[in-house]
């Protein structure tokens, strides 16, 4: 009985290891991925700049990047936006703490932004705290991008 409950465990715990991805590191929880685009699940700020070059690669997703890899931008068919720009060049850590999402034209990035972030202050941008993490984040519009920023020491958005 113990060596079958210990062959089960066994068993459970290749069949976890192995549906695990490689980007997302065992229990650690992205912050604030309900503001990123639905069309590249799975990340968040804080998200390691080699697991996002893993995720592209496995998700074979249209890409270009600057000299260092650091800086991402990245194509989805049928997606309302023309490209996402990931950042992870921040002397803060090597992760995720900038997006920029490109549109069409202004009215497209408007109505992108009404709709996804509905808490918007008397300047127009939106700024929230989840309670979780040790920082907060901030979005806005300006022409036809929506910035989505991880408001953390250490970034160009420190003092936000």
């Amino acid at each position: 009985m113990l060596s079958t409950l210990l062959g089960v465990a066994v068993l459970l715990g290749a069949s976890l290891a192995a549906a695990q991805t490689p980007t997302q590191p065992s229990g650690h929880a992205y912050t604030y991925t309900e503001l990123f685009p639905a069309e590249i699940a799975g990340i968040g700020f804080e998200f390691p700049r080699q697991g996002f070059i893993d995720l592209l690669a496995a998700r074979k997703l249209n890409h270009r990047a600057n000299g260092d890899a650091n800086v991402f931008a990245v194509g989805v068919a049928g997606a309302p936006f023309t490209e996402t720009v990931y950042f992870f060049n921040s002397p803060a850590c090597d992760c995720l703490t900038e997006i920029e999402i490109r549109f069409a034209d202004e009215a497209q990035a408007l109505a992108y932004f009404i709709a996804k972030f509905l808490k918007v202050n008397i300047q127009g941008e939106y700024v929230a705290h989840d309670g979780f993490s040790t920082y907060g984040v901030k979005a806005w519009r300006f022409k036809s991008k929506v910035f989505v920023v991880a408001v953390v020491a250490n970034t160009r958005w420190a003092n936000q």
